[in-house]
């Protein structure tokens, strides 16, 4: 167990997080908190797709919900803004978002956020739910898993090479090379891909694979309808660091313009793929905010400081991990310094 994990059960089993609790409710918390959760395990129990997007079950997600309405206020887009703007936040804020657009978000996290009357941001990948494709990582990962062959091999868009002797860490090794490349046909990535697993990739297969895991708009529509923020994710969760200036501006006014024309209105917020703080003087920060964003969100990055200049393009949110456990969660709500790292921050082992 970490030492992060033994501190935090030490906080639940001594009393001390309940006084923690009560003394950030009771005063001006300096943080505002943000958590990031993708999708919930399959009911069987086997997963052919991405595992690094499970960050919960439906079960423990609602006892964190439980907790966070008990604990928090619960804060949506519009607080968000007002905030980034230089507004004040309610006390003891927390925000909770999905990323991407997975089809259980709808089918189990809309039923516990409204059984709680709790709001939450969904930030939808757009051209994935238009054209029923799946997500390029969770494709990634099915085609490792189903692999026979000992080793990967690819050349485009640069010479990588993986044993494949255990998957998750070979997974976790190519989806970290796909992220950090430059400008390149993803497209034609992944069908090498297929090639170098020996694994065949139909369209007729992704469709499928896709309307079993991804949202509908129907089903988006639904979130909105129900007092869910819904927020852009881009339209094909690129890295934004590896695109072309064209390619960005199409990421980023494509999926606006989408969501526009499915759910009647713009949105407001941006989640960042992948979610790296953007530098000061970077031009993706021109970008999105001439795309028409308010705020932009990063990931995996703590929480925001509520006092001093905000900056509404670094918008910080902390990913939820899996097992985490809910007075884990409380304690890190807690003490931010508590969070353990967001795992692409860390080399895996193998």
């Amino acid at each position: 167990m970490s030492k992060r994990r033994l501190l935090a059960d030490f906080l639940q089993r001594s009393g001390a997080l309940s006084t923690l609790l009560e003394l950030r409710a009771r005063t001006r918390a300096p943080w505002l908190s943000i958590l990031t959760y993708h999708r919930f395990p399959r009911a069987d129990g086997s997963e052919p797709f991405d595992e690094g997007v499970i960050d919960t079950s439906a079960e423990e997600f609602e006892q964190h919900i439980a907790s966070l309405k008990r604990h928090f206020s619960i804060v949506g887009v519009d607080e968000l803004c007002a905030f980034a703007a230089g507004g004040a936040l309610p006390p003891n804020p927390v925000a909770i978002t999905f990323d991407d657009g997975y089809r259980d978000n709808y089918e189990q996290a809309l039923p516990i956020l409204s059984r709680h009357g709790c709001k939450a941001i969904f930030f939808v990948a757009t051209s994935f739910i238009d054209q029923r494709r799946l997500y390029w990582w969770d494709r990634a990962a099915y085609l490792v898993k189903q692999s026979t062959r000992t080793t990967l091999k690819l050349s485009y868009p640069s010479e990588f090479c993986v044993e494949l002797s255990e998957p998750k860490v070979a997974i976790f090794k190519l989806l970290r090379f796909v992220k950090a490349c430059p400008p390149f046909d993803l497209e034609q990535l992944l069908c090498e891909l297929s090639v170098a697993t020996g694994v065949a990739w139909t369209r007729e297969l992704e469709r499928e694979f896709a309307d079993r895991l991804l949202m509908t708009w129907d089903d988006v529509r639904a979130l909105k309808r129900a007092g869910m923020d819904v927020g852009s994710h881009t339209r094909t969760h690129r890295i934004l660091q590896t695109l072309p200036a064209a390619e960005l501006r199409a990421e980023l006014e494509g999926s606006r313009r989408d969501l526009q024309e499915q759910l009647g209105e713009a949105p407001r917020a941006l989640a960042y793929p992948i979610g790296r703080p953007l530098p000061r003087a970077s031009p993706i920060r021109a970008a999105v905010q001439a795309a028409g964003y308010e705020i932009g969100l990063t990931n995996g990055t703590g929480p925001t400081q509520t006092w001093g200049k905000r900056d509404p393009f670094d918008i910080r949110r902390q990913t939820v991990a899996r097992d985490l456990g809910t007075s884990f969660l409380l304690s890190i709500l807690a003490l931010p310094p508590l969070a353990p790292k967001h795992p692409w921050h860390q080399v895996p082992r193998g």
